[in-house]
């Protein structure tokens, strides 16, 4: 086999392959035509939608719980007074002047005093005592621990425990990168360095991950904001930051690099 006919047979192999990181055109674009503008509605719609039904879903429940509250309050003074059950109607709540709005200050009411009550010696050593034995209970441990973490971790989101920045981290080889969240600074007592505790969270599932300690001159500088690594993580890599856009024009002029040769296949 010449040389020009090894050479043209590896020109053919290189077209008909893909450069890593592109996506593929679609063989039909009547479809992608018709996709684009149907997936943009459903972005546009469904956070709308999404948001509105866990306002509704939110507002129903505290209505629910004011309104077994109040009934259960009408019933225990009936109890009191002593009023005969068939003129216990005389109690009914039903058209109540402002009652769905009643319903829902009433449990907000009390959230708020319970608040008040565990952020003083006596209530949290009663909230404490009441940790305890529910942790201790198999499953029902579990379970309350896990969703009191997630509203703790809510909770602290505005406040001085909050994430301090992003930094990236080199693993699990040279040149490989994870996005994480610095949650602190120290010294660590062993070595005497600075030292750097980062949330690696997981994608697209950011609730789980991992923390490390590492030394500061480790630890690699983002300028991605919090809210920006949220997005990306929970896209798993599809929403980039606005700082990422000139990547695809990067990734455009070095397919030469990207290309698999037709020996490494």
């Amino acid at each position: 086999m010449t040389n020009s006919m090894v050479r043209s047979t590896k020109l053919m192999n290189e077209e008909n392959i893909d450069p890593i990181g592109r996506p593929r055109e679609t063989r039909h674009p009547k479809i992608k035509k018709v996709l684009k503008p149907f997936l943009a509605g459903m972005a546009t719609v469904v956070p709308i939608l999404a948001t509105g039904w866990i306002v509704v879903l939110v507002f129903r429940l505290l209505h629910k719980i004011g309104l077994t509250i109040i009934i259960g309050i009408l019933k225990g003074l009936n109890l009191l007074r002593g009023v005969p059950e068939s003129e216990r109607s005389a109690w009914s709540i039903e058209g109540f002047p402002g009652d769905d709005f009643l319903w829902l200050f009433i449990p907000l009411a009390l959230l708020f005093l319970v608040g008040i009550a565990v952020t003083n010696r006596p209530g949290k050593k009663a909230s404490s005592w009441i940790d305890d034995f529910i942790i201790r209970i198999p499953l029902l441990g579990f379970i309350y621990s896990t969703i009191k973490q997630f509203v703790d971790a809510v909770r602290n989101l505005g406040g001085p425990q909050k994430f301090k920045g992003v930094a990236y981290v080199e693993y699990p080889s040279p040149g490989c990168r994870l996005i994480g969240f610095i949650t602190g600074n120290f010294v660590d007592p062993q070595t005497g360095r600075g030292t750097t505790s980062i949330f690696i969270p997981t994608s697209p599932n950011p609730m789980t991950g991992f923390v490390v300690l590492m030394d500061d001159e480790k630890v690699f500088a983002s300028d991605m904001t919090l809210e920006e690594a949220g997005k990306m993580i929970l896209s798993a890599g599809l929403v980039a930051p606005e700082s990422f856009t000139g990547g695809s024009k990067h990734s455009e002029g070095n397919d030469n690099k990207l290309r698999k040769s037709p020996s490494e296949l």
